[in-house]
């Protein structure tokens, strides 16, 4: 049987073995060892304390008219942004930002709520209001009281029942009215509410309170809060 040449890598594996026994058997291996790790370490000082040289000069240098072309840009970029800024100064100085103080003006002769925020009118609503004209004095005499008011509570009222027209006779809210004042406890119960009688609108036919379509009553009561100043004027 022929046999087999052994492989380079064994002969290589043999004279390393033999290299550092020798290294550290005698004292000139030693000394060559030391001096392999000297250099070993300073070559890897050296590697990394060139890199960043190596890495800024990697970079892709730019000639004097990119150089240009990109400061350039800069300024624009720069003059864009302040310009932007200036923009938003006028639009703040011209539209100032103000909090919102919303109230109501309820005309009962034109049958109207106007909608203000801090007194400056910017919606309408048409309306319904007493069937008997005049101030009201007492309970059940179906007149809308005149005078300035505050919203003293804002009532789901899609359960709520009226003697005259039944369920669902204040749609789905009831605006009630502080009207003590006024009435020295000898009346209350008026305020804004929805209507399950659309047709009565822009018209005197209610039992004194005031009424607005469903939709109007919900967009109404985004509006207002308790203590919203409502002003029911002739």
């Amino acid at each position: 049987m022929k046999r087999s040449k052994p492989s380079i890598f064994v002969y290589i594996l043999a004279y390393v073995a033999i290299a550092m026994r020798w290294m550290r058997s005698t004292a000139m291996g030693r000394v060559v060892t030391a001096g392999v790790m000297i250099l070993l370490v300073s070559s890897t000082y050296n590697h990394l304390s060139a890199a960043p040289f190596f890495a800024e000069n990697a970079k892709p240098q730019l000639t004097e008219t990119e150089k240009v072309e990109l400061k350039g840009k800069e300024e624009i970029a720069k003059k864009a942004e302040i310009q932007k800024q200036k923009v938003e100064e006028a639009k703040t100085l011209a539209h100032p930002i103000t909090s919102h103080t919303y109230s109501l003006i309820i005309t009962k002769s034109s049958y109207r709520i106007t909608l203000l925020d801090n007194g400056e009118p910017i919606k309408e609503y048409n309306c319904a209001v007493g069937r008997n004209p005049g101030q009201k004095t007492k309970t059940g005499d179906a007149k809308t009281p005149v005078g300035s008011f505050k919203v003293e509570s804002i009532n789901p009222s899609s359960d709520w029942v009226s003697d005259e027209d039944g369920k669902g006779a204040y749609g789905p809210w009831f605006i009630t009215l502080d009207t003590k004042e006024l009435s020295k406890g000898e009346w209350n119960g008026i305020g804004i509410s929805g209507t399950n009688k659309p047709e009565g609108l822009g018209r005197a036919s209610s039992a004194g309170s005031v009424r607005v379509r469903n939709s109007d009553i919900e967009e109404i009561k985004k509006y207002v809060k308790v203590g919203t100043i409502v002003t029911i004027k002739e």
